[in-house]
């Protein structure tokens, strides 16, 4: 779709993601297992069947308590297109 991502991710039991801060929004669903999304040094404990929003530069990670599926739509390709786009993970860009 031209304005809309769709990704699939899936992180095995114990796994972190990086901090990351990204332009544009996106909406994510827990399509299997269980885990957590630490927005903005908030911890949230997610579960199946769980949707969270990540806004617009909002750092985020993801915590994985078991194998972790989820689902995420972003309008990334609107930011793409007009070369917007913008990504910073915690102590990798300075």
């Amino acid at each position: 779709m031209p304005t809309i991502r769709a990704e699939f991710h899936r992180l095995r039991a114990g796994a972190t993601t990086e901090a990351v801060r990204e332009v544009g929004s996106s909406v994510w669903q827990v399509f299997e297992g269980s885990g957590a999304v630490v927005l903005n040094g908030e911890t949230r404990t997610l579960e199946k069947g769980d949707l969270f929003v990540v806004p617009s530069w909002q750092e985020w990670s993801l915590q994985a308590g078991t194998e972790f599926d989820l689902f995420r739509f972003s309008d990334a390709p609107i930011f793409e297109r007009l070369n917007f786009n913008r990504t910073y993970t915690e102590g990798r860009n300075k």
